[in-house]
């Protein structure tokens, strides 16, 4: 009986410290009456700013926005960059004659319209010379031919029809052989022009060309194609092969010449997104173009896909699609009063990259925004809808939103009445105003020290 009374101490024992040792971890983790968290209905949802505080989140009149309802499309995003077209941005400018470089009219970096001279050639091919010499012979032989043709009409046409017919004869072999002479002088490189305004016109030998820049007409691509006035339209002496003085035969290259008028975007997707280009490039789906500057990130719309690659690049597994791209640039003056040089700036360059967005699937009756109108908190996701004014202040209420699809640069919102349209929102510093909010509902747990009224600064 003392053992089983033992026993029976012993797990009475046991019971007190095991109730004591809840009670003390019950105690523990109780909050204390003065931190007390704010109950679910003392949480505020609405802040007030004051202009200073909102310049610091970078909000101002131009950031407040109108809710729209509208259709948007998901897109397919992914790295690019800007190429050159391929036979057309790079023009070579071959010399169509044998001579001497006499002159050259313009320096590396320089801009040139179409039509304007490039290079002077002195001739020294002798045989150019010959033929050159003939086709004056030839000339001349049809002037005295006309002049005997008009003294016979004035003598009558019964008096000497045979020497008539003769001279007639004469005439069109003559023609035939001009007609011949005048294709072999083209042929060896001059120019319709040049023909007939020294030989034809004044009977002078051509001893120099003038090469020049290539006219739009006779650029049949798609960089020349937009353009109707050479004012519209620039190249860029990119490199020169000559020197003045340096004999050169028909068909040296003398300088290439760069056409940034038009260039092209190259793509790099990943061969899994093949159906979505695929699909794009049928339907001719809107791609946009996002190109990161230094203060601002530029965005181009409008664009179509043109071609999609029907391989994969070995190195990176990238599929590769193209698109057309315009560009534009900006000119300047510079050199001498004596020697002006104009310059050019093109505003898309090869080598810049970009990223491209490809519409795919719409989303029909939603509300998009910039992603800078978006806050999260934790797993709430909200907007702050501008409800009125306290003085200069302006008074923010939050509203929970859903998020049904987001971008780096858009979120789109669930049009289920949670924000109404027409109702103006915060387009950037949303999670600026959160934290506000935050800190005035702390101020109601003893976590914050803001003693600012119910304004925050």
């Amino acid at each position: 009986m003392k053992a089983i009374s033992s026993k029976r101490a012993y797990l009475v024992l046991i019971c007190i410290a095991v109730i004591t040792a809840a009670y003390s971890l019950i105690e523990l983790f109780r909050p204390a009456a003065d931190h007390a968290p704010v109950a679910a209905e003392e949480q505020v949802n609405m802040v007030t700013l004051n202009p200073t505080a909102l310049k610091n989140f970078g909000i101002n009149d131009s950031t407040i926005g109108n809710v729209k309802v509208v259709d948007y499309y998901k897109s397919l995003t992914f790295p690019a960059v800007v190429v050159e077209l391929p036979g057309f941005s790079s023009i070579t400018v071959p010399s169509t004659v044998s001579g001497v470089v006499a002159k050259i009219y313009f320096e590396t970096g320089s801009a040139v319209a179409p039509g304007e001279p490039l290079f002077d050639i002195l001739l020294n091919q002798q045989e150019l010379v010959k033929i050159q010499t003939e086709f004056l012979m030839l000339l001349r032989r049809r002037e005295i031919n006309a002049a005997e043709l008009s003294r016979l009409a004035d003598i009558g046409s019964q008096i000497v029809p045979l020497e008539r017919r003769e001279l007639e004869y004469e005439k069109l072999q003559i023609d035939s052989e001009i007609g011949v002479q005048k294709n072999i002088l083209l042929l060896q490189g001059l120019k319709a022009g040049d023909i007939s305004d020294s030989l034809e016109k004044k009977g002078e030998i051509i001893r120099t060309i003038t090469v020049i820049a290539p006219p739009l007409e006779s650029q049949d691509n798609v960089a020349s194609s937009s353009h109707a006035t050479s004012e519209e339209h620039i190249y860029t002496v990119d490199e020169l092969f000559v020197t003045p003085g340096k004999n050169i035969d028909a068909g040296d290259s003398l300088c290439t010449l760069t056409d940034y008028c038009k260039l092209a975007i190259q793509g790099r997707a990943f061969a899994v997104d093949e159906k979505v280009l695929t699909q794009a490039l049928i339907s001719r789906s809107r791609v946009s173009a996002a190109f990161e500057g230094n203060t601002s990130r530029e965005i181009v719309e409008g664009l179509v896909l043109r071609s999609i690659d029907n391989k994969l690049d070995i190195e990176s597994g990238a599929l590769f699609c193209y698109l057309d791209l315009t560009n534009r640039f900006t000119s300047y003056q510079a050199g001498t009063k004596n020697n002006p040089r104009r310059y050019v700036q093109w505003h898309f360059k090869p080598g810049q990259r970009c990223e491209l967005s490809i519409e795919y699937e719409p989303l029909p009756d939603c509300i998009v925004l910039p992603i800078g109108a978006l806050a999260k908190d934790f797993s709430d996701m909200c907007v702050f809808e501008w409800v009125g004014n306290d003085n200069s202040d302006k008074i923010w209420l939050k509203k929970p939103v859903h998020v049904i699809y987001q971008t780096k640069d858009a979120v789109v919102i669930a049009n289920d009445g949670n924000i109404l349209p027409g109702a103006k929102v915060a387009l950037k510093g949303a999670s600026f105003i959160l934290a506000a909010l935050e800190a005035e509902n702390q101020k109601g747990t003893g976590g914050g020290v803001i003693d600012h009224g119910d304004h925050v600064h």
